[in-house]
């Protein structure tokens, strides 16, 4: 199991490579398509935006469970679609610059990273279900799959686009 410091390290390690692969890009780049759903750059930086406070979602989870308020689910619902509120989230922020989307990236994780290094042990290691791989997981678990891996894959996908 990843320690809080590993989490909160590789948290920063992904804004960090955003922000680095970000400054080198024109406006032709951020038009570029990648292979995520059509996404172009920018929609892809959106999307990462968007996903600034997913940490502190996975922590609010964890405390929900540990307080009996719920299995810490997420309260997501049978009927939840990720795809959709995707679509949603990166449509919301079509309007901003490409520094408004790291800004909210970096500021999102900067409050995840201070929340984890805060949080107790027991809210670390609560096992509850994963909302979005299935079984079982910590939130540290959560954050560390849904974030950093998540949007390091992302990352990869434009850098590969980028190269076409």
């Amino acid at each position: 199991m990843a320690t809080r410091e590993e989490v909160a390290s590789e948290l920063q390690a992904v804004v960090e490579r955003a922000e680095a692969l970000a400054a080198r890009l024109d406006q032709k780049d951020l038009e570029c398509p990648t292979c995520e759903g059509g996404w172009t750059v920018k929609e892809v930086f959106a999307h990462l935006a968007s996903m600034g406070g997913s940490p502190g979602f996975f922590l609010a989870m964890a405390q929900r469970a540990q307080s009996g308020g719920g299995s810490g689910g997420g309260g997501l619902g049978a009927g939840f679609d990720i795809d959709a509120f995707n679509a949603q989230q990166v449509s919301a922020r079509k309007e901003k610059t490409l520094k408004e989307l790291l800004d909210e990236f970096r500021q999102g994780h900067e409050q995840g990273i201070a929340m984890i290094r805060s949080a107790a042990d027991d809210l670390l290691s609560k096992q509850m279900p994963d909302p979005f791989r299935g079984g079982m997981s910590t939130p540290l678990e959560m954050i560390k799959g849904s974030c950093c891996e998540h949007e390091a894959a992302h990352l990869d996908e434009v850098e590969a686009a980028l190269k076409r």
